[in-house]
């Protein structure tokens, strides 16, 4: 299977508007934007945090394409958090950054996030979406699924587990959920499982200034171990996106629609490698560059591509610290009515991106099981491997993150 990353986010940098008949219509389109909430602002930046330091972790074990949504995966983590208590909500609550005081708090931050990216841009598609589907012998608390279907909006649904059917419900309401591009998450269901929590992304934004097809062609891209592949390259002529030239590294942020949401390259320079970038990436570190970015319509050739990733996360998330979700000693006693023997057995996760001439198609599900015990005029030349982002840019929220290391 292919290894692709990406992590959609929502940044801080605001692009500006360029000539011509494109500048019309971007002022016809005007972002419905607000200031962010205190919660609000924690929680992004709770969730970016774990961004960084998931990717951080899985860029280090994989030298192949790596895309994930941290969006998704924190998400799906909350709404199992909920049912979480003792010393397992603990080490959840630290692994996915959470600075917020009280659970409510929390809750209410993700739903006012996530009414705010689906609202953001017109021309932007953003939905997310969340399901909780038990064994039907067995019943939720009322508190935990009801504060999922308050702040998740997530559908409760109860099904025979023992049915050859059931597996394909849940993997009918992800493709759905994803606009088919992710066709299914749960692979079986074994006597042990009692419940799966399931979150599903799908964005589809078109480029502000696009890319001409006609001038598609192709090129070389050189891998990081020195040999080199024939590729697709879009140029991109007479457009405009946001760029800055920092050391080692060049940081192009390219629009979509109302320009609220944007692709990010990180694109090692000399001697640089994506490994480089990826040590020394935070947050802190990307707004600085972002503030340094400046409005170019220096022509950019960028390569066409399409990735599909999937990870079990158990590992990672035991690195990042909350190993006891995983083993007897778990307490999600606050999730089933008359058992308290539950623990996480895994956390599946699955992405979908697609970047063309038009933009950038991209969806996520994230799937939590719960059992008993993506020589000329200036021109910019995007032809090795590079980290990028999909942000959002009045919450400062990060949808997805990746790095490229070969173009399929």
């Amino acid at each position: 299977m292919n290894k692709n990353m990406l992590l959609l986010s929502i940044a801080t940098a605001a692009a500006t508007l360029f000539s011509g008949c494109q500048q019309d219509d971007v002022k016809d389109n005007t972002p419905n934007t607000r200031a962010l909430t205190v919660q609000e602002q924690k929680t992004v930046e709770s969730s970016n945090d774990f961004a960084f330091r998931a990717f951080a972790q899985l860029s280090k074990e994989e030298q192949e394409n790596v895309f994930i949504s941290p969006l998704s995966i924190s998400m799906a983590l909350a709404m199992t958090y909920n049912g979480a208590d003792g010393a397992t909500k603990e080490a959840m609550r630290e692994t996915l950054g959470f600075q917020l005081s009280s659970d409510e708090d929390i809750n209410k931050s993700y739903k006012e996030l996530d009414a705010l990216l689906k609202g953001v841009d017109k021309k932007v598609v953003f939905t997310s979406a969340n399901s909780l589907w038990h064994r039907n012998d067995l019943k939720l608390q009322t508190p935990f699924a009801e504060t999922n279907k308050t702040y998740f909006n997530a559908t409760v649904k109860g099904l025979d587990f023992a049915s050859p059917t059931a597996k394909d419900q849940i993997n009918s309401w992800v493709k759905s959920n994803t606009n088919g591009k992710i066709e299914d998450i749960v692979e079986e269901i074994s006597p042990d499982h009692v419940l799966f929590l399931i979150n599903a992304i799908y964005f589809k934004g078109t480029w502000t200034y696009k890319f001409d097809k006609k001038l598609t062609r192709p090129g070389v891209f050189h891998l990081a171990g020195g040999s080199t592949l024939t590729h697709d390259f879009m140029t991109l002529k007479d457009g405009g996106y946001l760029y800055y030239h920092a050391g080692n590294k060049q940081i192009i942020d390219l629009p979509y629609g109302n320009q609220q949401f944007s692709m990010t390259l990180l694109v090692p320079d000399g001697s640089s490698t994506v490994d480089d970038v990826v040590e020394e990436l935070s947050a802190e570190k990307l707004t600085a560059w972002l503030a340094e970015a400046q409005p170019t319509s220096m022509e950019l050739r960028l390569p066409k591509f399409k990735l599909e990733y999937e990870k079990e996360l158990k590992d990672l998330l035991k690195q990042l610290g909350m190993g006891v979700a995983f083993t007897d000693y778990a307490d999600f006693s606050r999730m089933v009515e008359g058992h308290s023997n539950l623990a996480i057995s895994e956390v599946k996760h699955k992405t979908f991106l697609e970047v063309n001439e038009e933009g950038t198609e991209a969806a996520a599900v994230t799937s939590v099981e719960v059992v008993f015990t993506s020589v000329g005029p200036p021109s910019i030349r995007i032809d090795r491997p590079f980290v990028f982002l999909i942000r959002e840019k009045s919450s400062n929220a990060i949808l997805f993150i990746g790095k490229l290391m070969q173009p399929e």
